[in-house]
């Protein structure tokens, strides 16, 4: 299997709407292409491919929950974001890659779900007699 470039990328997270500087998507790629060794023992090219798509997706999508809904252009320029649903977009795409990665390949470069948050409590209880 070949590396993944920054091209291949930036053309997928482009048509899912994610737009990310250059040096940080060179950095997503980097981490992507360092689990080469493990798609290459356990998978086809194709399906090492699209592991290493939907992980660059995945942290792209932990940058932010901006992405790009539509957009035209010559001379009237116009862009129109998103904002909502990021948690449903987040599980899709974690869906998406752990159904391909059954060898957990991609395991340990997946971010902690930014969607996830703990509840804690203190309660406190105090005994006594209702007698008589």
């Amino acid at each position: 299997m070949d590396p993944l470039t920054v091209e291949q990328a930036r053309e997928y997270l482009a048509s899912q709407g994610i737009d990310l500087p250059d040096f940080l998507l060179e950095a997503l790629v980097a981490q992507a292409n360092s689990i080469i060794d493990c798609l290459n023992k356990h998978y086809p090219a194709s399906t090492g491919l699209l592991i290493m798509l939907y992980l660059v997706s995945l942290m792209a999508l932990g940058q932010g929950d901006r992405y790009i809904s539509s957009q035209s252009a010559p001379s009237g320029a116009s862009r129109s974001f998103r904002y909502l649903s990021f948690a449903d977009r987040w599980r899709g795409q974690l869906s998406l890659l752990r159904g391909l990665d059954k060898f957990g390949c991609a395991g340990g470069l997946i971010p902690p779900d930014p969607t996830q948050t703990a509840h804690a409590g203190l309660w406190i209880a105090r005994g006594g007699c209702m007698c008589g």
